[in-house]
């Protein structure tokens, strides 16, 4: 399974953006990737991933309104197959140093049995 492409998919779809799981260089004004940041090597270990939420250059309002509709739709995931207990553990602000944009950065942590 490419968790990231789920997580970025499943997630998109909850909070009406477009996803990706690489930043895409004609990148819509709001949108988020998903990378996998930890963990994930056997069943054992949840998948630590990162959910960038991105908005325009001085939009941070927009981007925290986008990263709370991350944090809501986190728990959803477990309606995914073989995801489970999906847990928001870390939400902070970081934009990005290359373009100025807005960016909260939402971290999550995902069971994934396959």
């Amino acid at each position: 399974m490419d968790v990231e492409a789920v997580v970025a998919r499943r997630i998109a779809q909850a909070v009406g953006v477009k996803g990706f799981v690489e930043v895409p260089e004609s990148a819509p004004d709001s949108f988020i990737s998903v990378e996998l940041i930890g963990g994930g090597g056997s069943m054992f270990e949840p998948c630590q991933l990162a959910v960038d939420c991105w908005a325009k250059k001085k939009e941070r309002k927009r981007a925290r309104a986008l990263a709370e509709a991350v944090k809501a739709a986190v728990y959803d995931l477990d309606e995914e197959p073989n995801i489970f207990n999906p847990e928001v553990t870390n939400c902070y602000r970081q934009n990005d140093p290359d373009t100025g944009r807005s960016r909260y950065i939402v971290q999550i942590q995902v069971w994934v049995c396959e």
